[in-house]
């Protein structure tokens, strides 16, 4: 009997050919144990490198792989795009091309989403200075730790985590086509299907391993505090909108970005140790349509671009015990309302 594939691999790239192809060997080795059940679709944003080849080579080994060739860059976001709307399985994954799976974190995941039906999975990541497989040890499935959460565990225990594309494993419906570029030119289109599948879906599961190793830093040069001060807070209020509950979902998530993101990243702004970004953007500029009137934005994130440097330093230090009270309150709300569920 010929099984049905259950999961799509979605890897956007550019001119990573190095990075992509030590991605490629770690599928190549995953897939060969779960025959049928992955489809691969690889959309190659008119790389200039040996994109081709490696992709090409890739294809002649794992026949279920469509390699989506543009004729030039259309941006990340249009690529995302793109590969999503080539998806035709109940689930897909993208996986980011400097990134990496866990070994045998696509059988434990294949067999969570045959038995347990999630319509969002987010999976903890490690950040590397140099992603590679050789120091990789095996995910096996009783060494998986994994909880159902409701819906407001999920917001409030993950929030910003969810813009790791890698980190996020989505029920196709959850991302219908004709929505696919609804938040496009904002650097977190994907968050149209996360957030989606948070606010229709049921099911939720957060993976605490840390099975997904990430390249450490961010190589794009787009202006970070508009894109999680400004864009993030407005994709969460556009997607949550009708009854009081999800408004409450969406200002959870805007609330605990504030709390627990949002302040480092001011702070290595004006220490100019955030890497590629925009350094000249200012937070009162960039982040008062949707953060103004926050409370919490105004008393632990603004001052941070103001404040005498020793002021600022222990306005960190108080920053980093909210979060860490906030944290230890979330643990134990959920926990009090039964929303961490052992897988």
């Amino acid at each position: 009997m010929t099984t049905a594939p259950l999961l799509t691999v979605c890897i956007p790239t550019y001119n990573r050919a190095d990075c992509l192809g030590a991605l490629l060997d770690v599928l190549q080795a995953e897939l060969a144990t779960q025959p049928g059940l992955v489809r691969v679709v690889i959309g190659d944003n008119g790389s200039t490198d040996v994109t081709p080849e490696v992709t090409r080579a890739f294809a002649a080994q794992v026949p279920d792989t469509r390699v989506l060739r543009h004729a030039q860059n259309l941006g990340p976001d249009e690529n995302f795009c793109r590969c999503i709307a080539e998806v035709k399985t109940e689930y897909f994954w993208i996986i980011g091309d400097d990134d990496l799976p866990q070994r045998g974190l696509i059988s434990v995941l294949l067999t969570m989403l045959k038995q347990s039906s999630p319509d969002l999975v987010y999976i903890n990541s490690k950040d590397m200075d140099a992603v590679t497989g050789a120091d990789r040890e095996t995910l096996r499935s009783e060494a998986l730790d994994a909880t159902f959460l409701d819906r407001r565990a999920f917001a409030s225990l993950i929030h910003v985590g969810m813009t790791f594309v890698s980190g996020c494993v989505i029920r196709r419906q959850f991302a219908p086509d004709a929505a696919l570029r609804r938040f496009t030119g904002t650097h977190l289109v994907q968050l149209g299907w996360v957030f989606g599948a948070l606010a229709q879906g049921q099911r939720f599961v957060h993976v605490r391993n840390r099975a997904v190793f990430a390249t450490a830093g961010n190589r794009g040069s787009y202006a970070v505090l508009r894109v999680f001060g400004d864009s993030f807070q407005r994709i969460a209020r556009e997607v949550f909108v009708g009854d009081k509950e999800s408004r409450r979902l969406a200002e959870l998530l805007v609330s605990r970005t504030s709390i627990y993101f949002l302040p480092s990243v001011v702070w290595a702004l004006r220490q100019a140790t955030l890497g590629d970004f925009d350094r000249s953007e200012r937070a009162a500029s960039a982040m008062q349509s949707q953060l103004g009137s926050s409370l919490v934005y105004r008393l632990l994130v603004l001052p941070l671009e103001s404040l005498p440097m020793r002021s600022a330093r222990w306005l960190m230090r108080f920053n980093s015990l909210i979060a860490r009270l906030v944290s230890l309150y979330d643990r134990l709300n959920a926990r009090a309302r039964g929303a961490l569920r052992p897988l």
